[in-house]
């Protein structure tokens, strides 16, 4: 059995929830409130179980209380079982209003009734509240395992994570012994477009294909990443900056966009876009959040120019 729940009880200007003042006494957490304000006020300080109103709550309605209280709930991940007490002119009355903020109404004034809509109620908030406990901690849990993730689960290489790792240990390099960092983004414009044609299976196919070409185009010991759906990420060093050009990495566009590629659907042309940005220790410790925002800047224009884009990062 769970503990006693806490039970509010709104009074308004002429109450009509008199008769549950001896009534609810057994529950040791109940607290009775005079006006919407003063509910609002204790249900600030600490939240409820339950909350028992009439229309009539003072300086709000009903209705106007409850969405308050809702408000409150939404602000710290709480659940409050609101019964409405009173006739109810339906007619007047916004069924989608009433379905969001109040949970049950009734007339009666029976304290018997009341008493087993409190317990119902209570047990209601307490297993929404529970499974919302859950939730965060599974979301925590999901957060967490996401930053200490580095492998991308569809292509196996490294993720977004892995390549700034990459980038940053890169720079660090060039930095200490010369020579110059590259980061060299490749785009499958189409992505979305295979996507919405087929379905995320397919697509995910057209990925894998493209991910094992790059592959067999790189150096050995280039890093080669899926830095976010439909972009690839490489990360490379060169002996200096005048390596880095569209020349030296023709071999890579030409070898990914030229590509057939084959999938459980057919046959899928692709639409690649490349672009680059390098940068030596003469930039003066390039960043590497620079490095990503100049070379994913030229993906479109090299899509529209089927050519590769090219930015150095140099010294002002």
């Amino acid at each position: 059995m769970f503990d006693q729940p806490v039970v509010v009880v709104v009074k308004g200007g002429n109450s009509i929830l008199d008769f549950l003042d001896d009534g609810l006494m057994r529950f040791s957490n109940n607290r009775i409130c005079f006006g919407a304000v003063n509910a609002l006020q204790v249900l600030e300080d600490a939240p409820a179980n339950v909350v028992i109103m009439e229309m009539d709550a003072g300086e709000m309605t009903g209705f106007e209380l409850a969405e308050a209280i809702r408000d409150i709930d939404e602000e710290r991940n709480h659940f409050t079982y609101i019964i409405l007490v009173g006739a109810i002119d339906h007619e007047r009355v916004q069924l989608d209003d009433f379905h969001q903020a109040i949970d049950t109404v009734t007339g009666s004034k029976r304290v018997d009734v009341m008493e087993h809509l409190a317990l119902a109620g209570a047990r209601i908030s307490l297993q929404m509240n529970t499974l919302r406990a859950s939730n965060d901690s599974l979301q925590l849990l999901c957060n967490n395992l996401r930053k200490g993730q580095l492998l991308d689960p569809l292509t196996g290489l490294g993720n977004r994570e892995y390549a700034e790792q990459a980038l940053n240990d890169t720079i660090q390099q060039v930095e200490s012994r010369g020579g110059a960092a590259c980061i060299v983004m490749i785009s499958v414009h189409n992505y979305e477009e295979v996507k919405e044609t087929y379905d995320s299976s397919i697509a995910g196919e057209l990925i894998v294909n493209i991910s094992e070409r790059i592959q067999r185009l790189v150096r050995p010991l280039d890093v080669v990443t899926y830095f976010s759906p439909g972009l690839f990420a490489l990360v490379l060093i060169q002996p200096n900056i005048e390596q880095c050009t569209a020349e030296c990495y023709k071999r890579i566009f030409d070898g990914v966009r030229l590509k057939s590629y084959t999938t459980t659907a057919g046959f899928q042309p692709v639409s690649i876009g490349m672009s680059i940005c390098a940068a030596s220790a003469d930039t003066g410790a390039p960043t590497m959040g620079n490095m990503i925002k100049f070379a994913t800047k030229g993906l479109d224009e090299s899509v529209r120019t089927e050519s590769i884009m090219v930015h150095h990062i140099i010294p002002e």
